[in-house]
């Protein structure tokens, strides 16, 4: 059965059978959910409390009773914060937002999970998200949502991309012609790797390595 993910949970601190700090607790050390915006509604007010919360990973800590547009405000900063970090993704290429503090130690951790196991298998231009899934540990379904909410892209774009930035460190460094490298990094044709390298980077790897080399 597929279940919708959310972009966001709103939840109270107080609730039976289990309370919002473990739910919380829960959900973000589950490498599965932790991606996941949290706020939590709480009566528990003290200085003490609200940073029991936060330790829980919660993203927000609201006392009650709340003022809704506050609230609203809140809910909109969360999703936008998260609309960012893939803009920023996609948006320069070649920078990395995992050693900042955008995403938790968790997503920065699984994203270079999955930088390491597409680079062991550079060469290999049939390789498929669900062997990609198999190494990380994950399901077909928990990968893509991941990998989406975090970067904006489906698994296939995001396994081309992290191929792409590799093919601009090698064309800096190994001396090889962009046919080598394209072939090097999984392409079988070095035409569509051109083309996939024009769509990443804005321009032609040609134009690329004048760019940075100055010849």
């Amino acid at each position: 059965m597929y279940i919708e993910e959310p972009d966001l949970i709103i939840s109270d601190v107080m609730m039976p059978v289990m309370d919002g700090l473990e739910f919380a607790r829960k959900l973000k050390t589950d490498i599965r959910t932790c991606h996941i915006p949290l706020i939590l509604l709480t009566a528990r007010t003290s200085y003490d409390q609200k940073i029991e919360g936060l330790e829980t990973g919660a993203d927000s800590y609201i006392p009650k009773p709340f003022n809704e547009k506050h609230l609203r405000v809140r809910v909109r900063s969360l999703i936008e914060g998260r609309q960012k970090i893939r803009k920023h993704y996609q948006s320069d290429p070649l920078s990395s937002f995992t050693s900042e503090n955008r995403i938790s130690q968790l997503d920065a951790n699984f994203l270079r999970k999955c930088n390491a196991i597409v680079e062991k298998h550079l060469t290999e231009s049939e390789y498929s998200v669900e062997q990609l899934s198999a190494e990380i540990g994950l399901s077909r379904v928990h990968v893509y949502r991941k990998i989406k909410h975090l970067t904006g892209l489906s698994v296939s774009e995001f396994v081309r991309n992290i191929k792409l930035k590799k093919a601009a460190v090698l064309m800096l460094d190994s001396g090889k012609s962009v046919s080598e490298i394209a072939y090097d990094i999984g392409f079988s044709s070095p035409s569509y790797f051109s083309k996939c390298f024009k769509d990443l980077f804005k321009m032609s790897p040609s134009e690329y390595l004048q760019q940075k080399t100055g010849k």
